[in-house]
């Protein structure tokens, strides 16, 4: 690509502060007439002591092996590829990190689509397959090793399409998933009203998002923003899944000692080394220096465009505001995500160590959810959740932090509250929502765990847990009920 292009690119993307930095750096290269190049950070040193060891049998295995044949998606950038008829891109250099560990090869089986790889990993012409996700239909013939990549699922759609709140109610727009792809399978599974299209490729679903043929394309974040940044200005990430795209090393599962040699191979890796990878693949990447005649054109295109990119850059703010609070939003009842509640546990514990205030948590739950989206199905049972959120809020203090936990759970922080506030909160909560009469389904109730935060040794997951064993406590005692106290000693 045209160095003069990168650049324009992503100076679209810079705020005012950088714009003007660069500018002067930009000045002061062409009166020095200096090349920039990019760096490239090099590879954590290993730590033998730190990895996992083979066992004898494991290593006598792999020896009589000899080798290892590998199954990839032929068109992944930047996860992976095969160009020139070589394994290319992030999942490449961890798969050559594993190698290394295995000290046995792995070769390369040449593919043209996922398709033709998914058969040949089925019929077992491929030992291992780089960068896969489990599905009820792959752990028939595949073990999966812990993921070693994980990336947000997201949503691409033209620019001028809203941002959306709540993937959940696009029941009218067509969306697509990439045919084979692991979260077609479990999305038609958990979202059967959404319309879910397949596509032969990444790049063919962004095509069909781009000419509106479909409304939006759903992919793992790293591929489709490194395809948007690459080729489609004219689309955006415009929302999120709770849902988390998890990629580990398939494995044959009629090979138990190269399963677990693989499982420790990925254990093997450093948290160093996957950043630099993912550092070389992910940030920004110059192919070539620039010249003194190219460093001139962008100057007098940034003295042109500033007034523009200034403008350009208060509606990107505007934007990543609204994605963050996508971020911090749980999509189908609109209190605080998972993610969000993890920050506010830091933040209050963190506030409880320095000065010494207190706070409760309650995890609640509603009893029996299940026979609910058995009876009436998940599309009742998402809006007996929200119907139950809209009745919890009336009854919250402002400081009160409200968010879901998962699935059915929710947790509901109380700064500066200790036991008797906390009982009395959630006693109120149980039954209002005891006396409420759902919409469709009726008389619901509640059963409410509780732990307050005493002990300077205390870590969010102990004090979640705390609650799980107060919530399971009133569910044991015949649910509809309130259960817990303050944390216990810890040692």
């Amino acid at each position: 690509m045209n160095p003069l292009k990168v650049l324009c690119l992503h100076l679209s993307r810079m705020g005012w502060h950088t714009l003007i930095a660069l500018f002067l750096l930009l000045c002061c290269s062409a009166l020095q007439a200096k090349e920039v190049n990019p760096s490239v950070l090099p590879l954590a040193g290993e730590n033998a002591a730190d990895k996992p060891s083979l066992s004898g049998e494991e290593r006598e295995f792999l020896q009589r092996k000899g080798r290892m044949t590998m199954c990839v998606d032929p068109d992944w950038l930047p996860l992976e590829k095969i160009e020139g008829g070589v394994h290319v891109g992030i999942a490449a250099e961890y798969m050559a990190l594993m190698e290394k560990y295995l000290g046995i090869p792995i070769e390369l089986v040449a593919t043209t689509t996922w398709t033709q790889s998914m058969k040949l990993a089925k019929a077992r012409q491929c030992d291992i397959f780089s960068l896969v996700m489990p599905t009820p239909e792959r752990l028939e013939y595949m073990a999966f090793t812990k993921p070693y990549l994980h990336f947000p699922l997201v949503l691409a759609t033209r620019d001028r399409e809203p941002f959306v709140a709540n993937i959940t109610l696009l029941t009218d727009k067509r969306l697509g998933v990439v045919r084979g792809y692991a979260f077609g399978e479990l999305l038609r599974s958990k979202y059967p009203q959404l319309q879910i299209v397949d596509v032969d490729s990444v790049v063919d679903g962004l095509d069909q998002v781009e000419h509106g043929e479909i409304y939006g394309f759903i992919g793992n974040l790293a591929t489709v923003g490194y395809e948007l940044q690459k080729s489609y200005p004219e689309l955006k990430i415009a929302g999120k899944f709770d849902e988390t795209w998890e990629l580990g090393v398939g494995v044959r599962n009629d090979e138990p000692l190269l399963f677990s040699s693989f499982e420790k191979a990925v254990a093997s890796i450093t948290e160093r080394q996957g950043q630099d990878i993912l550092g070389r693949w992910i940030s920004v990447k110059y192919e070539e220096a620039m010249d003194l005649a190219s460093i001139w054109q962008a100057l007098v295109f940034i003295g042109l465009l500033l007034v523009f990119l200034l403008y350009r850059q208060r509606m990107l703010q505007r934007h990543n505001r609204v994605l963050l609070e996508l971020t911090r939003t749980d999509a189908l009842t609109g209190v605080g995500s998972r993610h969000y509640l993890d920050q506010e546990l830091m933040r209050l514990l963190d506030h409880y160590q320095r000065y010494g205030e207190r706070f409760s948590i309650m995890v609640i739950d509603l009893d029996y959810f299940k026979e609910v989206n058995d009876r009436f199905g998940h599309p009742t049972g998402d809006r007996v959740l929200i119907e139950f959120v809209g009745q919890v809020r009336q009854h919250l203090r402002k400081t009160d932090i409200f968010g879901r936990w998962g699935g059915e759970e929710f947790l509901i922080i109380c700064p500066n509250t200790g036991l008797q506030q906390v009982e009395v909160l959630a006693e109120r909560i149980r039954q209002a929502i005891s006396a409420h009469t759902f919409e469709e389904t009726g008389r619901q109730t509640v059963s409410i765990g509780l732990a307050v935060c005493e002990d300077d040794g205390i870590t969010p997951a102990r004090l979640v847990a705390l609650a799980d064993k107060a919530l399971y406590a009133a569910k044991a005692a015949g649910r509809n009920r309130v259960a817990g106290g303050p944390t216990e000693a810890v040692a």
